[in-house]
């Protein structure tokens, strides 16, 4: 499977971006974040657009945990009758 870029859903501050983002590279998302706001007034408030922009276009990581709910709480199947 590809590895692709997405929003982070336990490293986030706000949308979770800057999170996904450090995931993807492999670097502590505090420093894409300490990025963000070093060059935000650098690019005359550019990196805000970008940041908006990556929320909206970035899928949220999905932590679904497999559970045995169905297997644990199923009804036994009632004898066929013969009759």
């Amino acid at each position: 499977m590809r590895n692709r870029i997405t929003r982070s859903s336990t490293n986030r501050m706000l949308a979770g971006v800057c999170g996904g983002l450090g995931e993807y590279f492999g670097i502590d998302s505090t420093w894409i974040r300490l990025l963000f706001i070093f060059l935000t007034p650098l690019t005359y408030f550019l990196t805000i657009l970008v940041y908006v922009v990556c929320v909206f276009s970035f899928p949220e990581t999905r932590n679904i945990q497999e559970t045995d709910f169905r297997k644990k709480y199923r009804r036994p199947k009632a004898p066929k009758k013969y009759y």
